[in-house]
Formats: C-alpha cells, sequence, structure tokens
C-alpha cells in the first residue's frame, strides 16, 4: 500500500481579521521560478475571501500578504470567494474558484495575464433553480462547485471538472467564452456532462469531487481527489488517486483501491470541521509531488509522494481490461 507522506501544517490563522477563523484549500503554481499559493481565508464572520502567499521552497513560506488578494463582490459571492484552484493556459491563468452567497455555491472563474491583475469574473457552471426546495425560495440554485481546469488543451479543447453531487463531472469546450445559457441547455447530452466512473463510490464515498489540477505523466492524466464517506453520522473526506486517458480523459485508466491520505492528526481531525483532507493543489520538484490540502477547514498542511512509485502502482490495478502501459 502506497500513502501519502506528511510534511505537516504549512499555513496557519492569525489574528488578521480576514484569516482569524481559518486558511485553507490553497490554489498553487510555479511561475518565473517562484512558488505562488492563493488561499482560502474565512473571518470571524464566516466570510471567504483570497489570500497570498509566496513559497521559497514547497515547504517554507517567503511572504505573506497582510490583507486579501481578491475578495467577493458580486451578489453570488455575498458570503465570498472560496476553494481556489489555478492553472495556466497558452497565456492566461485561469483561477477557478466557488462563489456562495449563503444559499448557493458555484463554480466560477477569473483569468490573469500576471497573477497581480486578475479580469473576467463569471460564473461558469449553469444556473439551475434546485427542485428540492419550494417555490418560496426560489434563490436556491443547484449546488455545482469545484470546478478544475486541465492545465493544457487537449485535442484543442479546454476541458475541466465540477461536481453536482454524487459525481465529478467531464466538460469541454472549444474557447471559455463559449460557455453561455444555452451551452447548459444541452447539459443532458453527451460529452456535456460525462460522469467520472471511479472506485471510491464502489468503496462506500457518498460522494466525490474534484481535487487537484490533473498532472499530466507518460501514463496518462494523474488525478488527486476527494471522496467523503458516512460513518457512525459522520462525513470524513479521504483522498484518493486515478488515472486517466491523455487523450479522452473520461476514460479512467487505473486507480489505486484505497485512499492514500485521510485523517489521523489532530490538525485533520479536529477543527472548524471535524476529519478533512481536502486536496486542491499540487506542484512537482524532481521526482517528488507536493500536495497542499485544507485539514480541518482551518489550516493549510502539506504532503508528499514519489511521482514514479505512484505511477508504478497505479498501473497494476488498471481499470479498464484494454488498457496496457
Amino acid at each position: 500500500m502506497l500513502l501519502f507522506e506528511r510534511a505537516g501544517i504549512l499555513l496557519q490563522p492569525t489574528i488578521l481579521s480576514f484569516e482569524q477563523k481559518g486558511v485553507m484549500n490553497p490554489a498553487v503554481i510555479i511561475h518565473n521560478n517562484e512558488i505562488h499559493m492563493f488561499y482560502r481565508a474565512v473571518s470571524v464572520e464566516g466570510i471567504s475571501t483570497i489570500g497570498y502567499c509566496r513559497l521559497s521552497s514547497p515547504l517554507a513560506i517567503a511572504t505573506r500578504n497582510q490583507k486579501p488578494i481578491l475578495f467577493g463582490n458580486t451578489a453570488a459571492e455575498q458570503k465570498g470567494i472560496e476553494d481556489p484552484r489555478i492553472v495556466r493556459i497558452d497565456d492566461l491563468f485561469f483561477l477557478s474558484y466557488t462563489a456562495y452567497d449563503g444559499f448557493s455555491a458555484l463554480g466560477s472563474l477569473l483569468l490573469s495575464y500576471d497573477l497581480q491583475n486578475f479580469f473576467g469574473k463569471r460564473i461558469i457552471v449553469a444556473q439551475e433553480k434546485r427542485k428540492d426546495y419550494p417555490i418560496e425560495n426560489p434563490i436556491q440554485l443547484r449546488w455545482d462547485k469545484n470546478l478544475v481546469f486541465f492545465p493544457r488543451r487537449i485535442n484543442g479543447k479546454i476541458y475541466f471538472m465540477h461536481r453536482i453531487k454524487p459525481h465529478i463531472l467531464l466538460t469541454s469546450v472549444p474557447e471559455i467564452e463559449h460557455i453561455d445559457e444555452d451551452f447548459w441547455k444541452h447539459i443532458g447530452k453527451p460529452k456535456v456532462n460525462i460522469p467520472l466512473v471511479l472506485n471510491a463510490r464502489s468503496c462506500g464515498a457518498i460522494y466525490e469531487g474534484a481535487g487537484c489540477p490533473p498532472i499530466e505523466t507518460l501514463f496518462g492524466w494523474l488525478i488527486i481527489y476527494h471522496a467523503a464517506y458516512l460513518f457512525e453520522s459522520q462525513t470524513i473526506y479521504k483522498v484518493h488517486v486515478a488515472l486517466l486517458d491523455l487523450n479522452e480523459p473520461s476514460l479512467v485508466l487505473a486507480e489505486l483501491p484505497y485512499a492514500v491520505l485521510e485523517p489521523q492528526t489532530s490538525y485533520e481531525r479536529e477543527g472548524n470541521v471535524n476529519n478533512v483532507v481536502f486536496p486542491t493543489a499540487s506542484i512537482e520538484k524532481n521526482d517528488r509531488i507536493y500536495v497542499y490540502y485544507g485539514a480541518a477547514d482551518t489550516c493549510i498542511a502539506c504532503a508528499h509522494f514519489s511521482k514514479s512509485e505512484i505511477l508504478e502502482e497505479l498501473l497494476k490495478n488498471p481499470t479498464n481490461e484494454n488498457y496496457v502501459s
């Protein structure tokens, strides 16, 4: 059994009002030989903003901003902006996040050329009213969150994952500008929302969610995702890994039949939300993959693993009988 190795807590709350309650679920990217981290910061009032820090190495903070870098400023973001992820596609940085108004959580996007100036804010997912709420609450929209982009085009298209419980869904589009209300009218048709068939559900998970941006390898896209389990009326978040086809990422090629990280330490088991390990970012240094995750919705921790070892283990656990490594 191959498990992630813990490196401990990387970032904790401070006395600053915007991040006094918790820091968690960061986006991390290497650009111009610097490691940039954009993280969810939660105030004592429960409002989420995006904080920023720069790392001098995968496990060391160099500088940390004293105020948020991004705020919620739309009706859909009255309770804040949450859980960022980031990739670079062509010459643009795609920073995806969840807009939360206290009722609905919706996958949203900001763009940037330089990681300092962001533009093009928009909700990407469909905005459909939930049918399970009474008519007197028309504000309730179907939750569609955990918006995570692939770090390059696949067959000329932009691919992203998002989550409508209980599935991780895969969607592609020629250009991000093509996503509008008309696009989502085809939501029930093939190749608009393709559920990924993953092992965690068959192992008892009640739902899954996209985690870190996929990592491209010679054997396929390595995805690190979370799965929620119900145990004695408590929800427990665990981390799983799988391998998707490079050219047809809806095809799951291999998956480990067990969780590679689950709440065990005190900082993972006790916090604002107990028993949570929630991966949202990773970087690669030589053969080592560093995974950044929210621990108990309170702090940011890091774990790491050998890329070659995990690929070797995955190839021993194919999920497609036609797959030959």
